[in-house]
């Protein structure tokens, strides 16, 4: 059981490996929901998510943000935030946390000021939630094998070359314009899929309706949608079983029966995997989502130190402009290339 769970979700303290700028460090693959997470905050630090493969919604400033794969999500210091009273979804996230050095402190063995450059592009981002890039997943996974890598002298200047190389990475992805945009055969594809959930789609059928070969379509469609075609029809399935059970306009049979599944029983097992609840529960309670708290993290004041000041005060198109134009230095002074 425990080597299941860690399979599931592994977090890591990076101080063990001399980073305490780092408390928090995770990754979770989940194939079925699980409890979402209730409000909390990380003292002094800015928590980033990269959402590879699922869907996945938070709320923060009181606002709700529906990630899709490929996504990244950013919370800044102190910032109460949750999952909005919804689980945990089915899928693979990456997340770190970052602790805001103190005046004068080195960030990742960065000289002061490249750190504190770093963390004012981070606090600064035009947007909490954006496109991110596949590079950040081979970014996070390096940092993993680096942790599990028997000490040598050289691990921790890896570790911190693969960290910056990351926050470089949030950082570009946030100021990149054009974001990831869903060509119009497979846009179409999914308002489709989103506006007849009930029908029964071939795979085979649609990469057809798309000009593509099968295999192609796979591949496309998971770029520009983050999950698998499968999984998003699933998902749309169960959207969409969730407004016929809520309105009662359909027992939980015929609801199954109407969305195209084979028996009553697996469509309670996919609706659970979804959900953490099953189709009876959701018509009797509603939807009632357990919660769990964040990963704990001692604050700035219990590690002795002082939160950062003057963060919020640089513009954030002279931050852009400066981490483009010192991006070369901070890899080099990190030890790596850009």
């Amino acid at each position: 059981m425990k080597h299941r769970i860690q399979r599931e979700r592994r977090v890591l303290d990076l101080t063990a490996v001399g980073f305490p700028e780092v408390p928090v460090f995770g990754r979770y693959q989940y194939r079925a929901a699980h409890p979402g997470l209730a409000t909390h905050t990380h003292p002094s630090t800015v928590e980033i998510c990269y959402l590879e493969r699922g869907y996945q919604t938070y709320r923060a400033a009181g606002q709700e943000y529906h990630l899709a794969g490929g996504d990244i999500f950013v919370t800044l210091p102190d910032e109460p935030h949750d999952t909005g009273g919804h689980p945990e979804n089915p899928g693979v996230l990456y997340w770190l946390n970052l602790r805001i050095p103190e005046p004068d402190g080195t960030l990742l063995m960065l000289p002061a000021a490249q750190g504190a450059l770093l963390t004012s592009a981070l606090c600064r981002l035009p947007e909490r939630h954006f496109a991110g890039s596949p590079m950040l997943k081979q970014i996070f996974n390096s940092i993993f094998d680096l942790y599990d890598e028997r000490e040598s002298a050289f691990r921790g200047v890896a570790l911190a070359n693969q960290l910056v190389r990351c926050l470089l990475e949030v950082i570009h992805c946030a100021h990149r314009r054009e974001g990831m945009q869903c060509s119009p055969p497979i846009a179409a594809l999914v308002e489709r899929v989103k506006s007849r959930p009930e029908l029964d789609y071939s795979l085979a059928d649609l990469a057809q309706q798309a000009g593509l070969s099968l295999s192609r379509f796979k591949i496309k469609f998971k770029e520009q949608m983050g999950v698998a075609p499968h999984d998003f029809i699933l998902r749309c399935k169960m959207e969409a079983a969730k407004g016929l059970l809520a309105n009662a306009r359909y027992s939980v049979t015929q609801t199954a029966m109407h969305l195209g599944f084979s028996s009553s029983q697996y469509f309670a097992t996919v609706f659970k995997r979804f959900y953490q609840q099953t189709p009876v529960e959701f018509c009797t309670k509603g939807t009632v989502t357990p919660l769990r708290a964040g990963e704990i993290q001692p604050s700035r004041e219990e590690s002795g130190g002082q939160v950062t000041p003057g963060l919020q005060n640089k513009d954030p198109l002279t931050v852009a402009s400066g981490i483009r134009s010192t991006r070369a230095g901070v890899m080099k002074a990190a030890g790596g290339n850009s």
